[in-house]
């Protein structure tokens, strides 16, 4: 069990990297700055992080977590498709933290945390998948869960800075995307 103290500590320096992540890019957040807002000293910093880029991606990784994991399933569309309209909620809720983080052309750290968290998702789905009928194609999991992450995550990044685009029409376009083999899959629901 983990020691309240550090669970509190936590929960304020995830608040405050990203209330600061709204406001700039995250390679401009000090460590200064960051222990000030979230009311601790930078040594207490450092027994949890080692920068504010790790801290925001930990901050974002955990909500995403907690999201999917409350969320519903969805028996009408695949889980990694279910799990990345879910995560538009949380996207649509932190949209000044994604643009800016998005549009950083310095710090990769959120696209980098959003990839490997749908890959984690895709690796989990497709294994589930290579043990029922239609089979997945004799493909490398991890490769295929990459291959599938980092266009959802380039699709986000589009959506969330265009800015015009619908949730409804993120989701009419997802299906044109993906693999056939995985069309095949997801129909196999």
């Amino acid at each position: 069990m983990t020691d309240a103290r550090i669970l509190r500590t936590r929960a304020a320096l995830h608040k405050a990297i990203t209330e600061l992540a709204t406001q700039k890019p995250v390679g401009e957040i000090t460590v200064s700055e960051l222990a000030e807002s979230a009311g601790i000293n930078r040594v207490t910093f450092y027994k949890h992080y080692t920068t504010p880029a790790e801290a925001l991606a930990d901050a974002l990784h955990t909500e995403l977590k907690d999201i999917v994991a409350a969320a519903a399933p969805a028996p009408e569309i695949d889980a990694f498709t279910h799990c990345i309209y879910t995560a538009l909620d949380h996207l649509e809720e932190r949209r000044e933290l994604y643009t800016i983080a998005f549009s950083d052309q310095v710090d990769g750290t959120i696209p980098i945390m959003l990839s490997r968290f749908l890959t984690e998702v895709a690796e989990t789905y497709l294994t589930k998948r290579r043990k029922r009928k239609p089979a997945v194609p004799d493909v490398d999991l991890d490769v295929a869960a990459a291959f599938l992450a980092n266009g959802a995550t380039g699709a986000i990044r589009v959506w969330i800075l265009e800015g015009d685009m619908s949730r409804e029409r993120f989701f009419e376009n997802l299906p044109l995307l993906l693999p056939a083999w995985f069309q095949a899959e997801a129909a196999a629901n």
